[in-house]
């Protein structure tokens, strides 16, 4: 063992203020092949152990210009990045001064006079111990460089095409290298926006392994255009099979609807959603937590829906994680939400909600250390902000309406037929919409038309069950006001549904040069209803519609999307032809 710390060639500092007590020292250090520099007086020692940089120090407890305690401490300070054993050699010490001097940061003592075989042993204790201080302080470092490359890559992994960042501010700071709070955003087919804020249990590397796969499926399922009941449900399932059985998922998510102006909402365990008029700073609604965090129970609990929330043009929604509310300042005070309640109305008039929220934050705790992870989204409710994101590549052509065939310019190459049926209770569980997207590109790959071909859908099986099988009035949605009560119907409605009732879809598609025609038939067991304003006007004279109204646009929207639209038997049979290009 001697040889072994020999060949690594350490370095002992003998600091003391009588020459004969530190010559004699060096020379022992010497004879065990260790390298001994000296300094008279705790200064010199200090700037010794600046330049040399010692293995070990070795104090005299009686020193000139410096007390021993004094020198401890500063020696230790100077190693902060390192441990450097200091042994304090004195003659008799009480209880009193050998407490000071282990408070001051001294690892041993030993007593004068001493045994020489009593004194190699100590050095050589303090030399295995600053080795495994030093094993342990570069795993440190080499974990700390691991994580923090793991999570600039799961930070591109997770966050990678979050949208409309002018539009949806985020901010978020995380009590340690990984954060257990995940913030996404994702356009849907349809040109609505989902945005979801989670916060995982804990935080660290170990409440960030939900992370991915919570992404995965929200991108996935928005995407397919799934509706948020749906993928929410989806991550409760998704969560339940991958969580230990201590973690947990709170969550709220919003899907901000553009063309409708409202935004379905759900909240599972986090703090209160906010709602604010930025116009006037007054807070129009806030939605607490109706079901629990997710992945606790393998099924969402019955008759639970996303609230449904009209929406004006100078709305603001906030989420936030508890990492705000309850952080606490050196009296133990939480900052809670009044106060971010303030900070945000403070934030409307001065143009910086964000700036504002996280300033009032710093200033209430201080320089005190963070103890939870920090999210805050806001999200923009103006929707002349998202014309860019959300404008589809319509059909310029002029509409016909009065015949559904079609003679194609090119030879027909293949052909395949596609139909479903949904009866009774399966159309209160069932959105078909999304299982038809993933046949069609099943069979004909993926591309950006098939968005628009995702609004047609919508737009004609919504119509079939809404007005059709459920006889909802359109009128209900002439304003923002009214999509809540049209929708609390809706799913009235839905409860207590026929068993004879249906929908019926049936795509045929023809495969051309230049890429294809796809003919869609929708047919309902409803009576039909008043589409006629929306068919008989011709595009040119829309504009002299009422522009306040919610209702109608839709089928404008098809008409402008599809080559062909016809409404057959009343409205309870509708054909639309949608021709796509490679």
């Amino acid at each position: 063992m001697n040889d072994l710390i020999a060949t690594n060639e350490k370095t002992i500092l003998i600091v003391g203020s009588d020459p004969n007590y530190r010559n004699r020292l060096a020379e022992i250090i010497t004879e065990e092949g260790f390298q001994a520099i000296t300094a008279n007086d705790g200064m010199k020692g200090m700037v010794k152990f600046y330049q040399e940089e010692p293995d070990l120090v070795l104090l005299d407890y009686q020193l000139e210009g410096m007390s021993v305690l004094e020198a401890c401490r500063q020696l230790k300070a100077l190693s902060s990045e390192r441990l450097v054993p200091i042994i304090i050699i004195s003659g008799y010490l009480n209880d009193e001064a050998i407490t000071d001097c282990i408070q001051a940061g001294a690892d041993d003592i030993v007593f004068k006079p001493f045994s020489m075989t009593i004194f190699r042993a100590r050095i050589y204790a303090m030399f295995r111990i600053g080795d495994l201080y030093q094993k342990l302080f570069t795993l440190k470092n080499q974990r700390e460089s691991d994580e923090e490359l793991a999570e600039q890559l799961f930070s591109e992994v997770v966050e990678k095409g979050n949208i409309a960042e002018d539009q949806i501010k985020i901010f978020k700071r995380s009590a340690e290298t990984f954060s257990g709070d995940v913030q996404l955003t994702a356009l849907c087919p349809n040109g609505d926006i989902n945005v979801l804020l989670g916060d995982f249990t804990g935080h660290g590397l170990s409440s960030a392994i939900g992370a991915i796969p919570l992404s995965d499926t929200f991108r996935t399922m928005t995407d397919k255009g799934y509706g948020p009941l749906d993928i929410v449900k989806q991550i409760n399932r998704k969560m339940h099979c991958l969580l230990p059985t201590h973690m947990f998922l709170a969550l709220s998510m919003v899907s901000f609807s553009i063309s409708e102006r409202v935004a379905y909402v759900w909240n599972a365990g986090m703090e209160d959603i906010f709602i604010f008029d930025a116009s006037t700073g007054l807070l129009k609604h806030r939605i607490a937590s109706f079901h629990p965090p997710l992945g606790i129970v393998a099924h969402l609990l019955n008759e639970i829906k996303p609230e449904v929330i009209p929406l004006g043009e100078q709305d603001r929604i906030i989420l936030y994680s508890d990492g705000i509310v309850e952080a606490r300042n050196r009296s133990g005070n939480f900052f809670g939400e009044q106060r971010l309640i303030e900070a945000t109305q403070q934030g409307f008039e001065d143009g910086d909600v964000q700036g504002h929220i996280i300033a009032a934050l710093e200033v209430f705790c201080e320089d005190l250390p963070q103890d939870d992870d920090v999210s805050l989204v806001d999200i923009n409710c103006d929707v002349a902000l998202y014309d860019d994101l959300t404008n589809m590549n319509s059909s310029e052509q002029v509409v016909d309406t009065t015949d559904v065939d079609i003679e194609l310019n090119g030879e027909t190459m293949e052909q395949w037929t596609w139909q479903m049926s949904l009866l009774g209770n399966k159309l209160s569980h069932v959105n078909p919409v999304p299982l038809i997207m993933n046949q069609l590109q099943e069979l004909e790959g993926p591309g950006d038309h098939w968005h628009s071909l995702f609004t047609v859908l919508t737009e004609l099986y919504v119509n079939a069950l809404d007005h059709g099988v459920l006889k909802l009035d359109s009128a209900m949605k002439n304003s923002p006001e009214g999509f809540a009560q049209y929708f609390e119907e809706k799913d009235l409605r839905l409860e207590n549904i026929d068993k004879n009732s249906f929908v019926k879809i049936q795509l045929h598609h023809e495969t051309v040069e230049t890429g294809g025609r796809l003919s869609i038939t929708i047919v309902d067991s409803g009576n039909g209803f008043e589409f006629s304003p929306w068919i008989e006007n011709d595009l040119c004279e829309e504009t002299s519609l009422a522009t306040n109204q919610f209702s109608g646009r839709g089928i404008k929207l098809v008409r402008q999307i599809c080559k062909k639209l016809l409404y057959l038997e009343n409205g309870s049979v509708v054909k639309a032809v949608f021709f796509w290009n490679k």
